[in-house]
């Protein structure tokens, strides 16, 4: 990278968000950390030293990241890669998942992935370059209890990106979709406990959880000139749990016996 790029980071306060915008920054990136709490907003921007940026507010208004767009512009004269992270998971049985719940997660993973995108093209376009990556899930592709409205806003993301490469191609930016399995954090800890995370390692291939810096490490490479030629892509960073299918039965099965 011969010059600076901005990248902003959606819900970079905690996470794979955070991890991506140390990662960027570490790359010589000048990064916009996002997200609604400003004491975790600014001991993130710390960690990224330099002269990262904070900007708080609701990523599923379209104001938000119209202004979160136009802030990037403003601070660092520029805006080169955009990387939808920010989201929310929340599991409710079908028969009883409420209203409410279910717009919440809509208005902020496809919502807010629409209307950040669109406000970050719209400046990625005037300079001829650009790079949007946005965050999903393998459980977009697969029948999970309790995913009415996470695994249904996580397709939707991935069939937005898909249209955003194809529109987008011709301003020479590139769309694409990260979808990682699970990741060992607090979140997940928190939805499931330890014991259940650890059974659940044993139905991956590779026998373990993704780490969020190899998460952020697709990421990276997305946002390269190396990977220029890649858009309206989804790349699964899940240890091959999606590769196993229905068949992750078996793989637990053997997993017994290592």
């Amino acid at each position: 990278m011969t010059e600076r790029r901005t990248a902003v980071i959606t819900g970079s306060t905690r996470g794979l968000g955070r991890e991506m915008a140390l990662r960027l920054a570490r790359g010589g990136w000048r990064v916009v950390i996002h997200g609604t709490d400003g004491a975790r907003a600014e001991a993130v921007r710390a960690e990224c030293g330099g002269d990262a940026e904070t900007f708080l507010g609701d990523i599923a208004l379209p104001e938000t990241n119209a202004a979160l767009a136009r802030f990037a512009v403003e601070k660092t004269g520029r805006l080169d890669a955009w990387i939808s992270n920010a989201g929310l998971v929340k599991m409710e049985p079908f028969l009883e998942f409420s209203a409410g719940t279910w717009q919440r997660l809509v208005d902020i993973h496809l919502s807010g992935a629409f209307y950040g995108g669109q406000a970050a093209a719209r400046e990625m376009a005037k300079r001829g370059w650009g790079r949007i990556v946005h965050v999903s899930t393998i459980a977009a592709a697969f029948g999970q209890f309790g995913f009415a409205a996470y695994a249904a806003v996580k397709a939707g993301v991935e069939a937005l990106a898909r249209v955003m490469a194809v529109e987008l191609a011709a301003h020479g930016i590139t769309v694409n979709t990260v979808a990682p399995g699970p990741v060992w954090n607090e979140m997940l800890e928190g939805l499931y406990g330890a014991e259940r995370l650890r059974e659940r390692e044993r139905t991956i291939p590779l026998q373990r959880m993704a780490r969020a810096e190899e998460v952020a490490a697709a990421v990276e490479w997305l946002l390269s000139e190396e990977a220029g030629y890649i858009t309206g892509q989804v790349i699964r960073v899940d240890g091959g749990a999606s590769a196993a299918g229905p068949f992750t039965i078996e793989v637990y099965r053997r997993s017994g016996a290592q």
